[in-house]
């Protein structure tokens, strides 16, 4: 993986000499087995982090993770391998790993980075071992201090056999090629999470020709396609090409190749609008957009790979770069570029008063049609409102247009015959026979008492109206496309219901938003029986 990926084990020591011909795997601990997973695989290590359950997913799931703006599954390894699993503690980590598809698997402990040398590898079929021999990659006898170390593959897991494997290498192009997403939403990479918070530098990299650049990403907001209509700016400078309209709001597009001083080439589709957002001083913060050749990836580098920029480059005047990275041993070289330097000081001319004039129109243009749009339709096309109710501590959301409205729980309900166990009965809505759905049992949660919080969640699916219950009813939520990140890989149940994931407050906080269609209605035919019943009560 390279030295600055090794480096990203910061927890990890290796005391194993040297060899030439060797294979390297992250050791770890289940129970007192020791276990190894292949380091190309493993993507970073972290420590167990807060989950989001998901209903409808094998026991061996614990949930969904925030891992800096990605939805990550996160899956109990002790479990999967039957192994009767503790409760985590501070030792405890989550290894994650990327095959055909990228998860994390809890493990009790890891140990080390181990150099195996190649030929000590022995087939596991002819070893006395802990797990079936068809997960397994291989074992080592007598390596160090270690009676036997079982290389593990977790692509053989058969919890993983259910899953809708999507390949995950497409996933990141697609994100990262079409469309828009959010800065917080792109894979990070080079140091574990758990040095996060130390002397770590966040880039986004970029290409302007064959020279690597990169800003800090603290600085960008988001990334998108270059939009098709561009408004230009009267007597603007050379480094501004138009005025384009995002999410409602009026952006200046600016030409790093121009800010750079290289020449302008023609536009082709790897190219990108990287969103920077810059206080001006006053406490307002302004968003340019830069057009670049084309958007890379987002670096995490450690500060032992980051030098400043050299004092005879300072003297000729140049503050555009905050820094150099040095990567792969000095052959890859990325200048971190400073958004303040290069467009606080840029003379935008008349672009400023066709900024203000087009501002307003945009304002203008989107009060006329929030006039006629339903008030529940008032941010916009790019906007979804969602209902956001409790289940047992976790937050889930449907659309609004599904919900035909929120009631309290009736005193009792009609029993339905021979109905299945998740119909809690009927109850009478205006004169119409309602089925009500326990939402717990549905989702085959743990049952909970009756309470003054839970409501009854009319859905209004293809004319059916079903009631659901919860827990509560939080809170109408607005949420934007780049708020919204199709779910990560799920057993076909579970995908079944969970449509989205948005992600709110920061990124610290995550609802399930759920596919109406989905659910299962009640047949119309069971309820002929007690309809008598329920209208005259």
């Amino acid at each position: 993986m390279g030295q600055q990926n090794q480096n990203s084990f910061s927890e990890l020591d290796n005391d194993e000499e040297q060899l030439g011909s060797v294979l390297q795997y992250v050791s770890f601990l289940i129970r007192d087995e020791l276990f190894g997973f292949g380091i190309e695989m493993v993507q970073e290590i972290i420590r167990v982090p807060e989950l989001a359950r998901v209903p409808m997913t094998p026991p061996t799931m614990l949930g969904l993770a925030n891992l800096r703006g990605e939805i990550l599954p996160v899956f109990d390894l002790r479990k999967m391998l039957g192994v009767a699993a503790p409760e985590t503690s501070d030792a405890s980590r989550v290894i994650v790993v990327e095959d055909k598809f990228k998860v994390g698997l809890v493990v009790d402990r890891v140990a080390q980075v181990l150099n195996v040398p190649e030929d000590r590898i022995e087939d596991a079929d002819a070893i006395e071992k802990t797990v079936a021999s068809n997960l397994l990659k291989g074992v080592v006898k007598n390596l160090g201090n270690h009676d036997l170390v079982q290389l593990f593959d977790p692509s053989r897991l058969p919890d993983f056999a259910d899953l809708e494997i999507a390949n995950h290498d497409a996933e990141a192009a697609a994100l990262f090629g079409s469309g828009g997403m959010s800065a917080a939403g792109m894979d990070g990479a080079g140091v574990s999470a758990e040095s996060a918070d130390e002397n770590v530098l966040q880039i986004v990299s970029l290409s302007i020709g064959n020279e690597e650049y990169a800003f800090n990403l603290a600085d960008v907001d988001e990334i998108v396609r270059v939009p098709e209509i561009v408004s230009e700016v009267p007597n603007a400078p050379e480094t501004v090409v138009g005025l384009t309209s995002l999410r409602d709001r009026v952006l200046p597009l600016i030409s790093l190749r121009a800010c750079l001083g290289v020449a302008r080439e023609e536009a082709n589709d790897s190219n990108r609008v990287v969103v920077l957002q810059i206080p001006d001083g006053t406490g307002v913060v302004r968003r340019f957009g830069v057009i670049v050749d084309r958007a890379r990836e987002v670096l995490r580098i450690s500060e032992d790979y980051v030098e400043e920029v050299p004092e005879g480059i300072r003297r000729h005047g140049s503050n555009d770069i905050e820094c150099i990275c040095k990567l792969e041993g000095g052959k890859r070289l990325i200048s971190v570029l400073s958004a303040r330097e290069i467009f606080c000081g840029l003379k935008l001319g008349e672009a400023d008063e066709a900024l203000a004039a087009s501002t307003l129109e945009v304002e203008m243009e989107r009060s006329e049609e929030e006039d006629m749009q339903d008030v529940t339709d008032e941010h916009g096309t790019d906007d979804e409102q969602l209902v956001v109710f409790k289940l047992d501590d976790e937050n889930f959301g449907i659309s609004i247009h599904s919900v035909q409205e929120i009631i309290r729980l009736p005193e009792s309900f009609v029993a339905v015959p021979n109905a299945a166990g998740e119909i809690e009965g009927l109850i009478n809505l205006r004169g119409m026979v309602m089925p009500v759905i326990d939402m717990r049992r549905y989702f085959n949660l743990a049952s909970c008492d009756r309470s003054e919080r839970q409501r009854i969640v009319v859905l209004n699916v293809q004319g059916m109206l079903t009631g659901y219950i919860v827990d509560s009813v939080t809170e109408v939520l607005t949420v934007t496309a780049a708020d919204l990140t199709p779910p990560p890989t799920l057993n076909t149940e579970a995908a079944r219901y969970v449509q989205n994931v948005a992600k709110t407050h920061g990124g610290k906080r995550m609802v399930l938003v759920l596919d109406s269609g989905a659910f299962d209605m009640v047949d119309p035919a069971e309820l002929e029986a007690a309809a008598e019943e329920v209208v005259e009560a």
